[in-house]
């Protein structure tokens, strides 16, 4: 005789958590990998790929089509995958070339205003920044290596003072004749390129580089993102790049998890942004900040409730955004790091500036602090840190913005928006006071300090920290550095 034990059927939510840890663990799982390597596993997971960052709204739709034709031939012809990359990314550099809608609507303006002789159209302006922009940098490329003096050393440096004296001798010419036109659309597709460059020039020194004019074509990967290159060079991709079908098929799921999370991340986003700001009428930052006299009349508890909601919203934006240009390239087969990595879980202001923004961060680390670490103040630690922590966060960082928003110097007045960067100034300035303060001086906590000391105070505290400097965050130039500390003392009823 034997005895039969019934099993006690799962709960609903018992249930919901084991697929929960089935989908979390879909990578690890062998069933799931062996699907992903065959015909059917591949389209099922691209096609599901490509509706969850449609459903996302992070990417256009025509985006969308040249990522879905570059990830189709990729899997087609994965021994090819670098020849794929740098074709679509040279079709997408060519349609579009500029980072930002002020960039392009400047190219625009630009054509429009050579109206004394043959009219251009702004496409021809848009390929001909592009074209040119391309040869110079193969001219930089091949130069560094047939060089031995600052500019093969230096790579960086030069790029950089090249850039700051074109900028400055672009900015005196009268707008209105073509030279101008193209010398800006020139200029327009550079600053977008950038750090791209940047990357191409210190992979020469790296382990079985790509040749020269293949990391000279490398400059806006088809999964676009900020003019912070996501995936930094091709160095950084070949590190990696998923070496065998089975380490591509843990990619792929990777990708295809990453994807829906943004979806879902997106969908957050959008539905805190209508609840707090349009169902309980929670004002935004910017608007509060640019309008004084509006905010001067609402009560202190909603102006405090705009700070803490944006801190919130905006780093759901951040994290969709990130999430999904990542995305794109794992489904490519580059597992590379994700941008945004809960930031929330933050102990220090360092620790947050680390998971807010990664790409961003690396290129301020790879280009300023490292080689000023390297360099200066060697024999005093503290100081050492202090000062490369300065070059990154305060000076690289107004550099890097400089750069991105170059293009407003473009109408040939350039002392009358130099006050606009003072907010600029005052925002990296104190970011980099913060991250050295919380750097050298900063009390790690361990679990023996307790629940409120370990866990929650030191989160509230990066959370403040970061919540009082968006106050000062102006990358777009808004407004004046008056108006942001009108608001800032408006929030204790000063």
């Amino acid at each position: 005789m034997s005895i039969v034990f019934e099993q006690e059927p799962l709960r609903p939510l018992s249930r919901l958590m084991q697929w929960r840890r089935a989908w979390l663990t879909i990578d690890a799982n062998p069933a799931a990998r062996n699907f992903a390597g065959t015909i059917r596993g591949l389209l099922l997971i691209h096609g599901l790929f490509l509706a969850a960052l449609a459903v996302s709204l992070q990417i256009s739709l025509s985006a969308l089509a040249l990522i879905g034709l570059t990830l189709l031939a990729a899997a087609r012809w994965p021994e090819r995958r670098l020849t794929i990359l740098i074709t679509s990314s040279l079709v997408f550099l060519l349609l579009r070339p500029f980072r930002t809608a002020d960039m392009n609507t400047l190219v625009v303006d630009l054509a429009a205003a050579v109206g004394n002789g043959v009219s251009v159209p702004p496409l021809a302006l848009q390929v001909f920044g592009v074209v040119l922009f391309l040869g110079f940098a193969q001219l930089m490329i091949a130069g560094q290596r047939m060089s031995s003096g600052i500019w093969s050393r230096r790579p960086v440096l030069v790029q950089l003072v090249g850039f700051l004296a074109v900028l400055a001798v672009a900015a005196f010419v009268p707008p209105g004749d073509y030279g101008h036109a193209m010398l800006w659309a020139f200029l327009a597709v550079w600053a977008s390129c950038f750090w791209f460059l940047a990357y191409a020039a210190v992979d020469l020194k790296a382990k079985a580089a790509a040749p020269d004019g293949v990391r000279a074509l490398y400059m806006r990967p088809v999964w676009g993102g900020d003019v912070a290159p996501f995936g930094k060079g091709l160095s950084f991709l070949k590190r990696f790049e998923a070496k065998d079908d089975d380490a591509l098929a843990v990619t792929r799921l990777k990708a295809l998890k990453l994807a829906v999370w943004t979806a879902i991340l997106s969908w957050t986003a959008l539905a805190a942004t209508t609840l707090f700001h349009e169902m309980l009428g929670v004002p935004k930052l910017g608007f509060m900040i640019l309008n004084p006299q509006d905010t001067a009349a609402m009560p202190l508890g909603l102006q405090w409730a705009g700070l803490i909601v944006n801190y919130g919203v905006d780093l759901l934006i951040i994290a969709a955004w990130g999430h999904a240009i990542v995305a794109v390239a794992r489904m490519m087969g580059y597992n590379i790091p994700r941008n945004t990595v809960n930031p929330l879980a933050s102990r220090s202001i360092a620790e947050f500036w680390n998971r807010y923004y990664y790409y961003f961060k690396e290129v301020l680390v790879d280009f300023f602090f490292y080689p000023a670490f390297m360099r200066w103040f060697k024999t005093s630690p503290r100081l050492r840190i202090a000062f490369a922590t300065f070059c990154a966060a305060g000076f690289g960082n107004f550099l890097y913005h400089l750069i991105f928003v170059s293009h407003v110097f473009a109408d040939g007045t350039p002392f009358d928006e130099l006050d606009r960067f003072a907010t600029l100034a005052f925002y990296v300035g104190l970011l980099s006071a913060g991250l050295i303060i919380s750097q050298i001086w900063g009390r790690k906590t361990s679990s023996a300090d307790g629940f409120w000391r370990h866990d929650v105070l030191p989160r509230i505290n990066v959370a403040l920290f970061f919540c009082f400097l968006k106050i000062f965050d102006s990358v777009w130039l808004e407004g004046q550095l008056s108006d942001r500390f009108h608001f800032l003392f408006g929030l204790f009823g000063v």
